[in-house]
């Protein structure tokens, strides 16, 4: 480990959050040990949690030389009022991934949060409303000024309201919160990942959302994206999905596809093939494996499926991809 990252990692407090209730109470966040937590996380991260009658908030925090990757969970009984304060200073790429947030700023302006939305900002205390019984998930990246300078335009990333994901995007998010790699090629991953966001942000033109839809309804197909993503396995069928959503199986894929401009399956498809491609590319892990991650009964429906899609085998395609 080089010199600058054991000194950059002794700082790993920096990226953690003071919350305060609006009674004045403190919500302490202690280490707790990674495997056994049951939800999403970042690979490689370092837990915390504070687990009280009224409230369930963790955070996993992945540092990097020149960013750190934080995943906040909060789930409150009632709705509730927490004070924040960012311990650092840098700006911040907030994605929310499933949930809605109000957060009130000093100057006593108010932003809006849905699932589906992220913004830049450099806002380090603030009031955040939270919703009772409903889970918020914020995945952040707190971008140094030496990351922001090597993107040769750093004054085209500022400070931004809230507007909607794109699919790409969140693609990437995805990616990265599965990602198969060990220590020495996750950093790497992780930071070119992030340059990808990145430029997505300042390249590509605002997300147009169907004007018929509610933002209540452009957020619930976010989350039933967010829901696949986090089940390649198969864990969970479409209809399932429509039933945990409180919507049916035809709105759904409706709605999705007017939201993501392709069906909920065809998507579905394609997010578990990349990874499938990932996984065989990445990691020793056998084809049977491999078949059960990505939800199939047998790995002749899985060597199948493969060939029918790329017109290779799996085994083949590692061969290749390896050299």
């Amino acid at each position: 480990m080089s010199v600058q990252k054991r000194k950059f990692r002794q700082y790993v407090n920096c990226f953690m959050i003071r919350l305060n209730l609006s009674s004045g109470e403190e919500i302490l966040l202690n280490p707790s040990p990674n495997r056994k937590f049951r939800g999403l996380r970042i690979p490689g991260s370092v837990l915390s949690e504070a687990i009280r009658e009224s409230y369930t908030i963790s955070q996993h925090v992945y540092q990097h030389d020149l960013l750190v990757i934080t995943l906040r969970q909060f789930r409150f009984v009632h709705a509730t009022r927490v004070i924040i304060s960012e311990l650092n200073n840098w700006l911040r790429l907030q994605i929310l991934l499933s949930g809605s947030i109000e957060n009130e700023l000093p100057s006593g302006q108010r932003e809006l949060l849905d699932t589906g939305q992220y913004q830049l900002t450099e806002q380090a205390a603030y009031a955040t409303q939270f919703p009772g019984n409903n889970a918020v998930i914020l995945m952040t990246f707190h971008l140094s000024p030496e990351l922001l300078n090597s993107l040769g335009s750093p004054e085209r990333l500022v400070p931004t309201s809230p507007q909607a994901l794109p699919p790409d995007v969140l693609d990437m998010v995805f990616e990265i919160l599965k990602a198969p790699f060990l220590e020495r090629f996750r950093d790497f991953y992780f930071a070119n990942k992030v340059r990808d966001i990145l430029f997505r942000h300042v390249a590509a033109a605002p997300v147009m959302l169907p004007g018929e839809l509610s933002a209540k309804q452009v957020a619930q197909m976010y989350e039933a994206d967010r829901i696949m993503a986090d089940n390649l396995d198969g864990s969970i069928t479409i209809p399932q999905l429509a039933r945990q959503l409180g919507t049916n199986f035809v709105t759904l894929k409706r709605n999705y596809e007017k939201v993501f401009g392709i069906g909920l399956f065809p998507r579905l498809m394609q997010r578990k093939m990349d990874h499938i491609k990932l996984l065989l590319e990445n990691t020793d892990k056998p084809l049977k494996d491999i078949a059960d991650l990505a939800g199939y009964q047998t790995l002749p429906g899985f060597i199948t499926a493969f060939r029918k899609r790329f017109k290779i085998t799996p085994n083949d395609w590692r061969k290749q991809r390896r050299g």
